[in-house]
């Protein structure tokens, strides 16, 4: 069945795509060539596009939609969300970006709509499925940063990539009215992500779990993983939920996480993988790879998040756990748990 879905769903796609998918090829073919120079990002007005690190498999970002519609239907898909708001904020923005990350790719607000819709309603299941399992690690999160000194009114900046519609907001509130947390103190919460369209339900989530539970302040940043907008050691807690499967360059955005995190900061990620155990349901995932990057916004069915994780921060600095989400095919395979820079 959820095979069946899912060809239904590319053919849908394909349906109706087809008429815009020349002047994508088009607009990739002129700006496929790699840049590096600095520019300065007016955060008020910030209306250049993102551009992301070469990649032998960058395609233009209309392609890339394909958690969407190959398994969004039957299962779920990666997150996005994005733009910038005021807030009292803890920390400062950082204005200068690499040319390479804001100019390639542009993004068509009329999909990114959609998506955002369809992530906000098709998710719901299976944000159900994976609560205890994220209600638990985001629990042990906040324990760690208790132990590490900031229950003491000590603000924490905790900064979300591909924040999406923000179904984490329930497991910050869980975690913050937990007595086991020990943490009473200011968040300052930020999420960064190309997506413009997810910023009112990201919004929404925030001021229906978190507005009135903690002293925290809230914004959104549009931009990507592997050029994050801080300074080195200036972030508490990175979170990535469904997010590096589809990054272009996931070392990047990895090494992004880790510059810019506090010595002793945390990551917590939540990531689908390719099965560590079961080559049959591994061999599918990498057969159906180049389709799904090419239909769901970039994401891909193969990467080894884990074990790339363990490469950046350190084996013996990540507690990753793995599951196999019975009824998710392809992206049930998942990789979690919390690294320290």
């Amino acid at each position: 069945m959820e095979a069946k879905m899912m060809r239904l769903s590319l053919l849908l796609f394909m349906a109706t795509t087809s008429m815009m998918m020349v002047k994508d090829v088009t607009s990739f073919c002129a700006i496929h060539k790699k840049t590096s120079s600095p520019i300065t990002i007016n955060q008020e007005n910030n209306s250049e596009h993102h551009v992301e690190e070469e990649d032998n498999n960058i395609i233009p970002s209309f392609y890339r939609r394909s958690l969407l519609l190959s398994t969004i239907f039957a299962t779920g898909g990666c997150s996005c969300c994005g733009f910038p708001s005021s807030a009292n904020a803890l920390v400062d923005l950082t204005e200068e970006w690499s040319n390479n990350y804001l100019q390639r790719r542009p993004r068509s607000k009329f999909i990114d709509n959609i998506f955002a819709q369809q992530m906000a309603t098709e998710m719901v299941e299976y944000e159900k499925e994976v609560e205890q399992y994220k209600a638990d690690l985001f629990q042990k999160l906040f324990y760690s940063l208790g132990d590490h000194g900031h229950s003491d009114n000590v603000p924490v900046v905790i900064v979300e990539v591909g924040m999406g519609t923000f179904p984490n907001a329930k497991f910050y509130a869980q975690a913050l009215s937990s007595p086991a947390a020990a943490l009473n103190t200011t968040l300052d919460i930020v999420g960064v992500d190309p997506n413009e369209s997810m910023v009112s339900y990201a919004r929404d989530a925030y001021e229906r779990e978190l507005l009135g539970r903690s002293e925290s302040s809230f914004r959104t940043v549009k931009g990507v993983a592997e050029a994050l907008p801080f300074l080195d050691g200036s972030v508490d807690v990175v979170v990535s939920t469904l997010t590096l499967c589809s990054v272009v360059d996931q070392q990047k955005a990895l090494s992004e996480i880790s510059r810019v995190l506090k010595p002793n900061g945390k990551f917590l990620f939540w990531e689908h993988v390719l099965s560590e155990d079961n080559s049959a349901l591994a061999l599918q995932q990498t057969l159906l790879n180049p389709l799904q990057t090419l239909s769901s916004d970039g994401c891909h069915l193969n990467r080894r998040t884990g074990i790339n994780i363990e490469k950046v921060f350190g084996k013996g600095r990540v507690d990753v756990n793995y599951v196999t989400l019975g009824d998710k095919w392809v992206i049930g395979p998942t990789a979690f748990g919390i690294a320290t820079s």
